[in-house]
């Protein structure tokens, strides 16, 4: 039996690759290409103990290492999104 999609019920989750966007302590990190069990109705990602492990490690010393590149990411207010 496939494993099931907590979040909508699907039974077709593919290994693949996906991405991934924290806040980590007021500061938006995004990690590009990570290994993940991914819905294919959804797309839900569930990530391995081991990939988990790696980025509970990764957050806690990010500093440590140089971003591939820097993004500009917009941001608006409620009162503009719910105008």
């Amino acid at each position: 039996m496939a494993d099931l999609c907590d979040i909508c019920g699907g039974e077709l989750l593919h290994n693949q690759t996906t991405d991934l966007e924290v806040w980590w302590k007021g500061e938006l990190i995004v990690c590009r290409g990570l290994p993940a069990d991914v819905c294919s109705q959804c797309g839900e990602a569930y990530f391995s103990a081991e990939v988990s492990e790696g980025l509970d490690r990764f957050l806690a010393e990010h500093h440590r290492h140089r971003p591939t590149r820097y993004i500009p990411v917009p941001e608006y207010s409620a009162e503009v999104v719910l105008a």
